[in-house]
């Protein structure tokens, strides 16, 4: 009886070794390195940290590095959490945008009836039956995604927009006056605004209000705000089609503060816009090409001063900088590790 007795429980012993072996195992199969949280073993083409700074959306490039084209479906989209190193894989070929706290939008890049997903930290919260839809841009003010809903057959871009509330799930639809491919947001009031073309050479703005009601056609492209609506940018700042001419506006006066011009002659800098500071209204990172030294950087400019206050190399592949969710420091990939550098 005794040598059974001892036969169960030498078994129960090695079984039970086993399943704490097995659960170890899945507990460091969720962290890319122990003790090591905010490690990331991939190259890393886009970051979105969530609004309190500790989880964040990364699009890494988990092939091989053999130096082939990758493609945007290619990539593989994860969220990290930077306290633990815990992380979970969402997808490939899609978009994360954050919302509020610790949560974001998880969407497919192209156009798709996949339902958008919330994300709370590393778990699922809900899904969204919205049909089919494109894009996805957050609305700070109102607390919404705007997102591309209808599209005419014989224009490119939108002319239906869906404003989902993931707080509560409800779907506001906006047909717009004119087909768009832009929409440019004032942080400060929550209106949104897209294109209006009143001639092949003129173009101008529709503004509706956080709620989707048309407020008014504005003979003016300046409609990329600034965090407090200071200060705006033209649509063609954010074109699809490539770079243009472009530079900074003082909103209440429409006064030109700051010119860009787009010249590839090889003898002019030329810089392109990234987005503005979510908090600090006169800041925004710009990528730029020095035409005497041929680098290229991303840099942070202060609008007011007229000057850059930040530069960091950026050459081609390298990681991307995003501002961090309160707009004190940028984030970034340094040495496989994600960063928060303060830029003064």
């Amino acid at each position: 009886m005794s040598n059974r007795l001892n036969f169960i429980f030498t078994r129960f012993a090695i079984a039970s070794i086993a399943v704490l072996a097995v659960a170890c195992q899945t507990r460091q199969s969720d962290a890319w390195r122990d003790s090591d949280p905010t490690y990331v073993p991939f190259p890393v083409r886009e970051i979105a940290p969530a609004a309190g700074n500790r989880f964040v959306g990364l699009t890494v490039d988990e092939r091989p590095q053999n130096g082939n084209q990758a493609l945007s479906s290619d990539y593989v989209v994860y969220v990290l959490d930077l306290k633990t190193g815990a992380h979970r894989r969402l997808g490939m070929n899609g978009d994360i945008i954050p919302t509020v706290n610790d949560q974001f939008i998880y969407v497919d890049s192209d156009r798709t009836s996949r339902p958008p997903r919330l994300i709370n930290g590393l778990d699922d919260a809900r899904t969204f039956e919205i049909g089919e839809h494109d894009g996805g841009l957050w609305n700070s003010k109102t607390k919404s995604v705007i997102f591309e809903k209808g599209w005419p057959r014989d224009a490119e871009g939108f002319n239906v927009l869906g404003l989902l509330a993931p707080s509560n799930g409800a779907i506001v639809t906006v047909n717009v006056q004119q087909v768009s491919e832009l929409i440019g947001i004032c942080p400060a009031t929550g209106n949104f605004y897209t294109e209006h073309r009143f001639s092949p050479d003129e173009l101008g703005a529709d503004e509706y209000d956080g709620k989707g009601k048309f407020v008014r056609t504005i003979h003016s492209p300046l409609a990329v705000y600034s965090a407090a609506c200071t200060y705006v940018l033209p649509f063609a700042a954010i074109g699809l089609h490539g770079p243009d001419d472009w530079g900074v506006f003082e909103a209440s006066s429409g006064t030109k503060l700051i010119d860009f011009p787009w010249n590839e002659d090889g003898k002019s800098d030329l810089h392109w816009f990234r987005t503005w500071n979510p908090s600090h209204d006169s800041l925004l990172l710009m990528y730029s090409t020095a035409a005497a030294s041929k680098m290229d950087t991303i840099d942070v400019l202060d609008v007011v001063k007229r000057s850059v206050v930040k530069s960091w190399p950026h050459p081609e592949d390298s990681a991307p900088i995003e501002w961090s969710s309160d707009g004190d420091a940028v984030v970034t990939v340094r040495d496989n590790h994600v960063v928060f550098e303060p830029f003064s």
